[in-house]
């Protein structure tokens, strides 16, 4: 019973959407505060995580560091500019960057390991 009033208010929320002028544009809004909250928790758990691990990143070195991050830093390119690969040959320089990016973490994870 409780699925089907929480779904209730569901759809009385679409139908108003649809329904009340300018609706379009109040979701449009929502949905960009919500980008921008998730967007800012996401930083934050990096930050967060990178303060907890600050000491394990240095204990890498300059190189692996370097390495670990131009991997994520290539990684987040690729996933930022994803729609800009829509052709066969993007797709295919899409994954091999994506691959090399995984290939330089695990070398990373390999060094981290080693200690």
């Amino acid at each position: 019973m409780k699925h089907l009033r929480n779904n209730a208010i569901l759809a009385l929320l679409a139908l108003a959407i649809l329904a009340i002028p300018g609706g379009g544009r109040v979701a449009a809004l929502f949905q960009a505060v919500l980008s921008l909250v998730l967007t800012a928790l996401i930083a934050y758990f990096v930050g967060r995580l990178y303060r907890d691990h600050r000491v394990d990143i240095y204990g890498l070195g300059d190189v692996n560091r370097g390495i670990l991050y131009v991997a994520i830093a290539g990684i987040l390119v690729m996933l930022a500019a994803a729609q800009e690969f829509n052709t066969a040959g993007g797709s295919l320089v899409e994954a091999v960057a994506l691959a090399v990016c995984a290939g330089a973490l695990i070398r990373v994870y390999q060094a981290w390991r080693s200690y």
